[in-house]
This record gives C-alpha cells, structure tokens and sequence, in this order.
C-alpha cells in the first residue's frame, strides 16, 4: 500500500510540474513583450534593417535589405531554424513528342483494323452484306442556308433573353442587399457594436506605438505644387511624429532622401485582449450574424 502511495504522489507531482510548465509558458507568450527595433535609410540605395526579440535570445527574428537583396534568419536558443539560403531549382522534365507523320499512321492504321468490312461478317451471305454497311439513316442530314440561319437566330435570342433574366436577377439581389445594409448601418446594435471596435482598435494602435521614433526626411516632387500638396496630405499624421521626424521640403528637384529608426515592444495578450472584447460583445455577434444573413453567407 505505501509502493502504490508513493507511485500516485510521484505521479501527482509530475502532472503538476507538467501542468505549470505549461501556465508558465502560456503567461510568457501572453506578457512578456516582443521588443523590436527597425532602421531604413534611402539616398542612392536602400538600407533596412529589422530585428524582433522575444525573451532575449529564445527567439530572433532579423532582416536586412541592402545592395545584396533581401536576407532572414529566425533563431531559437541561438540555432537557425530558417534562413534565406536558396534552394536549387529542379531542371523540367524533357517532354516527347512524336512526329505529326507517325501519330497519323499509327492512327490510320488503329482506326483500319477497328472499322467492319465484309470479313468480319462470315454468316453473311454476300447480297446482304451491303446491308450492313449503310448506315446513310444515321447521318445528319444537310441543312440549307435558310433553315441554318433561322436556328442560329432562334439560339440567338435564347441567349439574350437568358442574359436579361440573369441581369435581373443579379439587380433584384443587389438591390436587396444594398437596403440590408442601409439598414444595418443605422441600426442601434451596429453603432454600438462600431464603437467598441473604435475603443479597442485605438487602444491597441497606442501599444504598438513605437516607444522611440527619431529621423528626418528630405522629400521632393517634379514641380512645387505637387510638392506641396503631398507635404499638406503629410501633415494629418503631423500629431504622430511632430516631435521625432524631422521633414524638409526641396522644391527644386524631385528626391526623397533620409533615414528613420524606430523601437518598441509589443504584447501578444494586451492585443489578444482587445481582440477577445471585441468578439464576445453581444452587439458584435449580432452584427456580424446579420452582415452574414445580408451576405449570403452561412
């Protein structure tokens, strides 16, 4: 009785180890943070450069784009689990082709041996062997020009009045779903459901903010007026990157020139928090049910 005891407590401890190795590493996915780092610099050529890190050296992800072409490499424990090596491309199998000549005498020759002739009917008396080989009842019979023409604008018009009828069955069904939507547009579970996805959708575009932002950009367009209009399109994102980048206008000549660095860090459960709000609203799930009724869908 004590064996067996000491078995189930030894057993009982393993399945506890095992079941908090497992919580541990479901908390560090969730909470510990991806920090990242990426660099580009354009004058002549590009430069870019990108890294990401999970848990210092457990897993690594870097990129660089220069005059060499694009290179990865993804590490885990410091040994490469994929990299951009090339792989060798396999030469195409040789088709054969036969000659147009010989396919054709082949085939004669097959279709020869296949069709009947007066041998193949020993039974038969030679009178009525010819019997055997009419067979004009079966052939289509020629039509004239008239009758042609008459069954071409009979199939014609089949046609166009299948089109039509396709046609507007598509509109009915189009007009159908384009009130479904208006509806579902206006309606109070759909502005609700939108505005929880406002709230979370800005919630998670301010933790994947970069943490530091720094450069500067000399842009350029083929005439001043254009140059002006892009810079004024530019500065709606002027409260993003007021105080980090710095942007000079040239006038004289179309360039874009400069270099910009970013850092910062994301995590996996802040995001996938967000995302299980977003899911579990009830007005969320009522919306989506509806768009998919409108859609057509299942």
């Amino acid at each position: 009785m004590h064996i067996v005891w000491l078995i189930l407590k030894i057993l009982l401890i393993v399945i506890l180890s095992l079941v908090g190795l497992v919580v541990l590493l479901a908390l560090l996915v969730l909470f510990a943070p991806v920090r990242y780092r990426a660099y580009v610099k354009k004058d002549d050529d590009i430069f870019a450069k990108f890294s990401a890190r999970w848990l210092g050296f457990v897993l690594c992800f870097k990129v660089l784009y220069d005059s060499d072409g694009l290179r990865y490499r993804l590490r885990l424990f410091g040994g490469t689990i994929m990299g951009s090596e090339k792989s060798a491309i396999p030469e195409p199998e040789e088709e054969v082709y036969s000659e147009p000549g010989e396919y054709s005498r082949a085939e004669t020759e097959e279709e020869a041996s296949d069709s009947p002739g007066y041998e193949d009917y020993p039974s038969v008396e030679p009178e009525d062997r010819q019997f055997l080989l009419e067979d004009s009842e079966f052939e289509e019979p020629v039509l004239g020009p008239l009758i042609r023409l008459g069954r071409r604008i009979d199939s014609m018009a089949k046609t166009v009045v299948s089109k039509f009828k396709d046609l507007s069955e598509k509109f009915a069904s189009l007009k159908k779903k384009k009130d479904g939507y208006t509806k579902l547009v206006h309606n109070v579970r759909t502005k609700e459901a939108m505005r929880v996805f406002k709230v979370e959708l800005i919630k998670v575009l301010k933790h994947l903010k970069p943490t530091k932002l720094k450069g500067q950009i000399i842009y350029g367009a083929d005439d001043p007026a254009t140059t002006g209009e892009r810079l004024g399109y530019m500065s709606l994102l002027f409260p993003l990157y007021y105080d980090n980048i710095d942007i000079t206008p040239d006038f004289s000549e179309a360039r874009l020139e400069g270099d910009l660095f970013m850092k910062g860090r994301i995590r996996l459960g802040t995001i996938g928090w967000s995302v299980l709000k977003v899911i579990w609203n009830k007005n969320v799930k009522i919306t989506i049910a509806r768009l998919k009724k409108i859609s057509g869908g299942n």
